[in-house]
């Protein structure tokens, strides 16, 4: 009688370990930051010169605005999701 109640006992909490420990039963979502590289764009003033073709004429420096691309990192919240076990979702993960 004593090994069975053991033995039924063990099988007991084998499955109650199986089912709430090892078995990933559940996804949970969570907040998390994200880093990415976004495109920023921003203007210049780059000289360059013109002449007007005539004989004796200086040339003439003048400056046009450019732009230009850099990546710059920025940080965004993203949701994320992970599986965890029952017993971790039932105690609020």
């Amino acid at each position: 009688m004593s090994t069975k109640l053991t033995i039924g006992i063990g099988a007991a909490v084998l499955v109650l370990v199986i089912v709430f420990c090892v078995l990933p039963l559940k996804g949970v979502a969570y907040e998390g930051i994200e880093k990415y590289q976004a495109p920023e764009i921003y203007y210049v003033s780059e000289p360059y010169t013109t002449h007007s073709g005539a004989a004796g004429q200086p040339e003439v420096t003048q400056y046009q605005d450019v732009a230009k691309v850099r990546y710059v990192w920025q940080e965004r919240p993203v949701t994320q999701y992970k599986k965890v076990s029952l017993l971790e979702a039932l105690i609020g993960y």
